[in-house]
């Protein structure tokens, strides 16, 4: 009998941008729908969310989707709109299938 092939871990997709818009309506922009919120509306300058706001998005990032954001993305920039967020999420779950 054939040993199996070494596996590498199945990293789960980031979150969608429809996902991440969900949540932001859902927590910070209430009576809002989410397939309204544009991708690229820009959540710091606006107020819709300041550093205590990143902190939400990345524990919820964490429990709901597994996606562990290292300490230097946890920046502005990487949280300014829907798409940056789905950015961030993307390139920490590429990071997190490396060895």
């Amino acid at each position: 009998m054939a040993a199996d092939p070494p596996s590498t871990p199945v990293m789960p997709p980031a979150p969608s941008e429809a996902d991440i818009a969900g949540f932001l309506v859902e927590r910070f922009l209430s009576g809002l729908d989410a397939a309204d919120l544009d991708p690229e509306y820009d959540l710091l300058a606006t107020a819709v969310i300041d550093s205590l706001g990143i902190l939400h998005i990345a524990s919820w990032l964490a429990d709901e989707h597994g996606v562990e954001l290292p300490d230097e993305e946890l920046a502005g920039r990487n949280f300014r709109t829907v798409r940056a967020i789905r950015a961030t999420a993307g390139r920490a779950v590429a990071g997190q299938g490396r060895s």
